[in-house]
Formats: C-alpha cells, sequence, structure tokens
C-alpha cells in the first residue's frame, strides 16, 4: 500500500462505513408501471442493513426449518414464497397508495406485482442509495417495470 492509499483510507473515520442508520431512514424508490411508464407512486423502503430487516431474516431463518420440514412439494413451493415476500415486505415503510401501508398490504400488493417485490429486494441491497444526496428523500433511478 503507497503512502498516498494510506492517507487517503486514513481520512476516513469509523463513521464512514456506518449503514445500519441510513438504512432504517429508508429512501423513496418511484414505480413504474409493467409497460415502463414512471407513475406518481412511490415505496419507502429501508435497506437491508437496517435493524428491522436483520431481526425479521434472522426469523425467516429460523422459520425456514419448519419450511424445510413440509413433505409436500407444492405446499412446500408455497411457503417459500410466502416466507421471501414477508421477508422483502419489511422493507416497506411508506407509500403513496390509499390504502394504509401495513405489512398485509404490502404482501398483498407484492402477491399481485411481483416485479415491485423484485425492484425493492435489488433497490434495499444497493446500500450507496442510501447515502444518495445525503438525505433520506433520495429517489433511486431503478426502474421497476418488469424486463
Amino acid at each position: 500500500m503507497t503512502d498516498k492509499t494510506k492517507t487517503n483510507t486514513s481520512a476516513f473515520g469509523m463513521e464512514a462505513f456506518f449503514t445500519r442508520e441510513k438504512a432504517s431512514l429508508g429512501v423513496k424508490l418511484p414505480l413504474y408501471t409493467p409497460a415502463g411508464a414512471k407513475t406518481e407512486h412511490w415505496l419507502r423502503i429501508r435497506g437491508i442493513d437496517s435493524d428491522e430487516f436483520r431481526a425479521a431474516e434472522a426469523d425467516a431463518r429460523r422459520d425456514a426449518v419448519r419450511v424445510a420440514g413440509i413433505e409436500d412439494l407444492e405446499e412446500r413451493r408455497l411457503a417459500i414464497q410466502d416466507a421471501q415476500r414477508s421477508l422483502i415486505a419489511t422493507l416497506v415503510i411508506d407509500w403513496s397508495f390509499e390504502q394504509e401501508c401495513t405489512h398485509e398490504n404490502v404482501m398483498k400488493f407484492f402477491r399481485e406485482a411481483p416485479q415491485i417485490q423484485d425492484a425493492v429486494d435489488k433497490a434495499a441491497s444497493r446500500r450507496a442509495l442510501f447515502f444518495v444526496n445525503e438525505s433520506s428523500d433520495s429517489q433511486p433511478t431503478q426502474n421497476t417495470s418488469s424486463d
């Protein structure tokens, strides 16, 4: 490592690597129709480093043992899909729809709009999105339409 590299990296304190707080604040994710048109609707999502998501992820791992014990293959497949949908739904903390943003309503929305579930999953994993403009109102430019 060169002295210049040491200087550049040592200019940052530990705080430069902290993601938990920003992940908990969330960012607005604009929503697109399946045809790719931007709408006025949005979701506010947490990042994967949020305490809430980490707790839900731990619960999902514990539940995986129960799901693995389901003998009927179709029932097991559905249980895996529901568990994944539930985990990703914990990332949604607000939305622009008239319906209340509850876990159950997010699950229903994801069931009927799986492309949105996929977009939330991808965006929440992109840690840099939570640091754009150092604002919790940062808007990822990810298109949520199906490809």
